[in-house]
């Protein structure tokens, strides 16, 4: 009986031992075999990340945790959740969903969300989704950048090849002679600058003056602003006076005169009136071009022969000296005549 009671003791420990065991690794996988809760299902094309004793959270706070995975066997590839729903307060609806997200950088967890339905009993199956992973996320965001760099590299690795093929010797001399002109050209610009500053200093006084001038000016014109107003004004009452008729007037006017003027020197030329007698007969031109040329043969011979019109002292000359007059009448009186 002794022996009996001793094996029983041991097959107990055993036994005890084993349940102990089996506690503590599903402790330690984050099982807790004390908790009870309700049964609820959910469907993922991918778990990723997802294990068992993955917490499932609501607001980032426990409620659960997944007991095990399972492959549906309709052949489409999906995988069932089983997910266990210990807190008591949380009343999920039929169309509640089990998103799978990413916890932190290295682990995911099951996010629930309460939708508005009927109210979900255990046994039911949610609504699953899932979130790209950190590591998806930022690997989407990569690849592209990556493949702009590789693109990048490559852009570059032609340029430096097109450069090398492009900088002979004879373009690397061209470029620094491009190089030594470009510095002499700034040289230039650099004492033209000297220059001007110099003439700048030297000529601001008379560029003060200028401005001051014309600053003069600008009071005057604003000192001046009535006056140019009533100018003005008065030049509006000018072309209003014009535009209502008096221009007209004038040109009419205007019109008139050069009418009759014509008419006059229609009249000159046709030889009306004594004007026009003295325009067009020469006979009055011939008489006073005769008149003229007496009064100076006269005023000749009163020069030459004085005695002849005036005797101051009663002396007269024997011999008259012949001025132009007398040698031009004798000739009249005398005309020469041809020989036979």
């Amino acid at each position: 009986m002794l022996w009996i009671k001793r094996q029983y003791s041991i097959a107990i420990m055993v036994i005890a031992g084993i349940a102990l065991l089996i506690f503590g690794l599903n402790y330690l996988k984050g099982k807790d075999l004390l908790k009870r809760g309700h049964i609820y299902y959910a469907v993922y094309p991918d778990i990723s990340g997802i294990n068992d004793a993955t917490p499932v959270l609501f607001h980032g706070y426990k409620v659960g945790q997944v007991l095990g995975s399972e492959m549906l066997g309709d052949g489409t590839g999906r995988i069932a959740l089983t997910l266990m729903i210990h807190a008591k307060q949380l009343k999920l609806t039929k169309d509640s969903k089990a998103d799978l997200y990413s916890v932190d950088l290295f682990s995911r967890g099951v996010r629930i969300t309460l939708g508005s339905g009927a109210p979900a009993v255990s046994g039911d199956t949610l609504l699953g989704g899932a979130e790209m992973s950190l590591t998806e996320s930022v690997g989407s965001q990569i690849d592209p950048l990556k493949r702009k760099v590789e693109a990048l590299f490559a852009s570059a690795d032609s340029l430096l090849n097109s450069m090398q093929v492009i900088l002979n010797p004879k373009a690397r001399h061209d470029i620094d002679a491009s190089f030594t002109n470009l510095r002499g050209t700034l040289e230039n610009i650099n004492s033209t600058t000297a220059r001007l500053d110099a003439l700048i200093a030297k000529e601001s006084g008379h560029v003060s003056g200028i401005l001051t001038n014309a600053d003069k000016v600008g009071a005057n014109l604003a000192a001046s602003n009535q006056r140019i107003t009533n100018i003005l004004a008065n030049m509006d009452s000018a072309t209003a006076a014009f535009a209502h008729g008096r221009l007209e007037r004038m040109m009419a006017d205007l019109e008139g005169t050069s009418k009759e003027l014509k008419e006059l020197m229609a009249g000159l030329k046709s030889g009306k009136g004594t004007l026009g007698k003295l325009m067009v007969d020469d006979s009055l031109y011939n008489n006073l071009n005769a008149a003229t040329h007496q009064m100076d043969l006269l005023l000749e011979d009163v020069r030459l022969n004085p005695h002849r019109y005036l005797s101051i002292f009663g002396r007269k000359d024997k011999l008259p000296k012949l001025s132009r007059s007398d040698i031009e009448r004798i000739r009249e009186a005398y005309p020469p005549t041809t020989a036979p």
